[in-house]
């Protein structure tokens, strides 16, 4: 109870509370709103561990099936293997793991350029690669050695080559590999399944040139610097050609039949 003087009157003020009294009623009440909250959180943590857990070692939380797509020349459990991923691993664990598993595969496999994979209904995974083109084989001591589009050679020793590739041979200063490989990435695919083999050439005086055998049973000699312009015209050459010969692309453009065997 408070008196208040006004207009010489007094008042007593029944609603009136010291300010201490507020305040202490103010800390009570926040407290308890901190319990409440408090307590609300613990039950909301306790509920997603629950759900968490209960999803790790449940049938859903494993994989169940795994598919690959986009091989050609790989078969499906070689990447698969590579990968270490088996039915029954956990599906977090693949998807915490990703970058790591992704280098693995490209390290143990060469052929495979790039790679993802994703979940379909939750723990189907299909793992999706992306080869490195074949752009031919390598001759060397007997065997046929697969040729990448990087200009990489893999390891595995073929007793023959496989597909519609040019055998490269005869490599030099200035017709290396990568050489080759690149005025083969650049043709048309017309003209790439019309080569049979890629010399090269290390005498000093022609350093720069290469030599096409055609599965038309031409010859082609050209400049590697220049020849990949060059080549457009070998179609209309051959077609005008009385009889298989040399079609030279060095300096301009002229064909010659080979000898007539006697």
């Amino acid at each position: 109870m408070a008196r208040r003087k006004r207009n010489n009157l007094i008042f007593i003020d029944n609603e009136y509370q010291p300010a201490q009294s507020k305040q202490h009623h103010g800390v009570n009440l926040i407290q308890k709103l901190r319990r409440i909250s408090f307590k609300n959180y613990f039950i909301v943590f306790l509920g997603i561990l629950i759900i968490v857990i209960g999803y790790l070692f449940s049938p859903l939380g494993h994989v169940r099936t795994i598919s690959v797509t986009g091989t050609n020349y790989l078969g499906a459990q070689q990447i698969i293997d590579a990968s270490q991923i088996k039915n029954e691993s956990l599906v977090i664990n693949t998807l915490i793991h990703k970058k790591s598993i992704y280098r693995r595969i490209q390290r143990q496999v060469p052929l495979v350029k790039t790679v993802n994979y994703h979940y379909q209904d939750f723990n189907n995974l299909k793992i999706n690669v992306h080869e490195y083109q074949t752009v031919g084989f390598l001759l060397k001591n007997g065997g046929y050695y697969r040729i990448l589009e990087n200009s990489r050679i893999l390891s595995e020793k073929l007793a023959q080559p496989i597909g519609n590739f040019p055998v490269y041979q005869d490599f030099g200063t200035k017709t290396s590999l990568a050489k080759f490989v690149q005025l083969y990435l650049h043709l048309p695919a017309k003209l790439r399944n019309d080569i049979s083999e890629i010399h090269g050439n290390k005498n000093v005086k022609n350093q720069y040139r290469i030599t096409l055998y055609m599965n038309d049973g031409n010859i082609v000699i050209g400049d590697i610097r220049t020849l990949q312009d060059k080549l457009q015209y070998y179609p209309e050459i051959a077609k005008q050609m009385p009889a298989k010969g040399i079609v030279n692309l060095e300096l301009g453009a002229y064909s010659k039949s080979f000898p007539k065997k006697k």
